[in-house]
């Protein structure tokens, strides 16, 4: 399979979607599992940032049906496939899983972490084969948003650790 740089805007973009998606519902499991409620507090907040993200990708979504609809679609289907299993934001038996140890809010916010610094390193390579300075724009901010998830997770982790 190609690459990602080998994907339309409009692919790039809807693979972001599916990203934006799952950390939706990744925050949305993990609200229902945070036992402290500082770390429900940021999920709830993370959940709502990827709403919104969601909503600004809808947008540019459009800008992009214009232009090199589907050229790959042999090889991005697969590639899409991917943001609906565990090789995007840990499933929630991963989250389970990880949660049964002794500081199970540590645990998810180390996954949680994993997972946006993953997709800031995403968000940065399709930054530099973005077709249009819309696309750029977006996925510049896109990546900068998921670093900034990384570091508000850090900071909450930081805080639960002085609290126990």
């Amino acid at each position: 399979m190609s690459g990602i740089d080998q994907f339309s805007g409009y692919e790039v973009i809807r693979a972001a979607m599916e990203v934006e998606k799952k950390g939706r519902d990744f925050y949305r499991a993990m609200v229902q599992r945070a036992g402290d409620t500082v770390a429900k507090n940021v999920f709830i907040q993370l959940a709502d940032d990827e709403i919104q993200h969601l909503k600004t990708l809808n947008t540019l979504l459009e800008k992009y049906q214009d232009s090199s609809f589907w050229e790959q679609e042999p090889e991005f289907v697969p590639y899409l496939r991917l943001f609906n299993e565990e090789a995007t934001f840990p499933s929630v038996d991963a989250l389970d899983e990880a949660l049964q140890g002794e500081h199970p809010d540590l645990a998810a916010i180390d996954l949680a972490v994993a997972a946006e610094r993953k997709f800031a390193n995403f968000f940065t390579r399709v930054t530099a084969i973005a077709k249009t300075a819309e696309g750029t724009k977006a996925f510049k901010w896109l990546a900068e948003e998921e670093e900034r998830h990384a570091q508000l997770l850090l900071g909450r982790r930081s805080f639960l650790l002085r609290a126990s």
